[in-house]
């Protein structure tokens, strides 16, 4: 029988991955944070990650927007969007995606099936500085979190509890962990964008109620105020917060292992091990820095940044063809979730 061994929710900026191979603040801030993830990850040994997140109009545009799709190919290549980034082949796990996708479905679920795309930067640069050698396969699921209108919180909360018993009754014999990617706050390239950048947070106050709701273990809580109203206050990316709510569906209510935010993007990095208090193995071992992925393997980015056990709050460019014939973007290019604030 398949095991959820953990959910964790990251940032998806596109522009992160270059920024965590410069030798300053924001790429040694970027390396732990993300480093704090990626040994606790390692830690839990899975077999696959079911990956939550919201497409940014690269698979799914105004032609066709599921309100919610699962992705059964065997590989998918990306990112499709971003040539600052290695273009890179990630192994999906389509027997588990095929099962999951027919469970939610039996369970009332209108989910689409997607068989065939190319993956953007919501996964790709995450896995890049996650799972370095892009070996555990993955399960795609895609919530639109950006095209109106939306899902309600509550169906996607509801949706995270149907993926968690689809997992459950796998009789595949997998570690699976749940992992989410977005924004609480964000505004892209809209109206409340910051004078200084291509992007604004519209809503700190948002950000630290989310913080707050999530440090407690408040998971209702937060489907309660995460409503329609709320998402729209919280910039023209607030839907991203729906992949969080997937994710806290699969997850025990209660407290994170691990929380902080960077505050000026308007997001953060959590982790819920299924067993509270998991241990993290010593630096060099299987869940220390440096382990999942050796340098130089597909889409390395270098050595990262030592973890800490840090919590709580902390204070338009070319587009060039890739050969796959994929529209690819330069950093800096998608306003609201590049460069420096």
């Amino acid at each position: 029988m398949a095991q959820i061994v953990g959910s964790f929710g990251v940032p998806h900026n596109p522009h992160f991955y270059g920024m965590s191979q410069l030798d300053d603040a924001r790429g040694q801030e970027i390396c732990r944070l993300y480093g704090e993830i990626e040994r606790r990850l390692a830690a839990l040994r899975p077999d696959a990650i079911v990956f939550v997140t919201s497409d940014h109009y690269n698979i799914f545009f105004e032609e066709c927007i599921p309100i919610f799709s699962v992705g059964v190919a065997e590989s998918a290549w990306g990112p499709s969007d971003y040539s600052s980034m290695p273009f890179v082949e990630v192994p999906l796990h389509a027997a588990l995606a095929h099962q999951l996708h027919a469970d939610v479905v039996a369970a009332d679920f209108d989910v689409a099936m997607s068989q065939e795309f190319v993956l953007d930067h919501t996964v790709i640069s995450p896995l890049l500085l996650l799972t370095r050698a892009l070996d555990v396969p993955v399960v795609p699921v895609f919530v639109n979190g950006l095209i109106r209108p939306l899902a309600s919180s509550r169906r996607c909360f509801a949706l995270g509890r149907a993926i968690r018993a689809a997992i459950e009754r796998s009789p595949l014999p997998l570690r699976v962990a749940v992992m989410a990617s977005g924004s609480f706050s964000l505004e892209i390239g809209g109206p409340r964008i910051s004078d200084r950048a291509h992007f604004g947070v519209p809503d700190p106050a948002w950000t630290d109620r989310v913080l707050a709701l999530l440090s407690a273990g408040e998971f209702e809580a937060l489907v309660e105020e995460a409503g329609d109203a709320q998402l729209r206050r919280a910039g023209n990316a607030g839907g991203e917060l729906l992949d969080w709510i997937v994710m806290l569906g699969v997850t025990d209510a209660r407290a994170p292992d691990f929380l902080q935010a960077q505050p000026e993007y308007g997001h953060a990095y959590g982790a819920w091990p299924a067993e509270p208090g998991d241990p993290t193995s010593a630096p060099g071992g299987p869940g220390g820095p440096g382990a999942p992925g050796a340098p130089g393997a597909p889409g390395a980015p270098g050595a990262p940044g030592a973890p800490g056990a840090d919590h709580g709050r902390k204070g338009g460019s070319e587009r060039q063809n890739h050969p796959s014939g994929h529209d690819q973007r330069s950093a800096g290019d998608e306003p609201g979730e590049g460069g420096r604030p």
